[in-house]
């Protein structure tokens, strides 16, 4: 009785041995396969990427959208700046409430969600400045756009997005919008 239960357990141990070597990648496979993914997408929406903010120039250029590429990763292209009527800005520990239409990078790219807080009972919702709320992307974004009703696109490499993006390393492009409360 006691060899079939090695005997068992050798089995189920080479099994699992053999299954965790079938064709995974490493990350750093994942990583170069994310940035093929963003430059393609970039490639197939006629983006321009530059590395400075625009400052007299329009955010789109020879039919060209601009985006920023930051330090962070993020591709950040302005909108709409929002109402510019208003003396308001965003400061530290406004609350902020996106709205966005979040976007894969595929070929063909999938809606994954759509306005999202507007679809929910509760809106999502975070304190600006306070990084274990949301992602990153969504408070270095809130930063640029500053002003209520404010939109913009981005594109957000999987470093700097929410945490199940980082894990299965996936890039997504959103179009955002945000409202802020003091």
């Amino acid at each position: 009785m006691k060899r079939i239960s090695y005997l068992f357990l050798l089995g189920f141990l080479i099994s699992l041995v053999a299954s965790s070597c079938s064709n995974t990648k490493t990350y750093a496979q994942l990583l170069n396969e994310q940035k093929d993914l963003i430059d393609a997408y970039i490639k197939r929406n006629n983006i321009e990427v530059v590395s400075t903010f625009p400052t007299d120039t329009p955010w789109v250029k020879n039919g060209k959208d601009v985006y920023v590429l930051t330090k962070s990763g993020l591709y950040f292209h302005m909108v709409n700046p929002g109402d510019l009527s208003s003396m308001d800005t965003l400061v530290l520990k406004n609350l902020v409430v996106p709205r966005f239409k979040e976007y894969t990078l595929n070929v063909i790219s999938d809606t994954i969600s759509n306005w999202n807080t507007v679809d929910y009972p509760y809106p999502s919702d975070f304190i600006y400045g306070d990084l274990t709320q949301s992602c990153k992307a969504f408070h270095e974004t809130a930063s640029y756009m500053k002003r209520n009703e404010s939109q913009a696109k981005i594109i957000v490499p999987s470093g700097i997005g929410f945490n199940a993006d980082l894990l299965s390393v996936t890039p997504k492009a959103f179009d955002i919008k945000i409202k802020y409360q003091k």
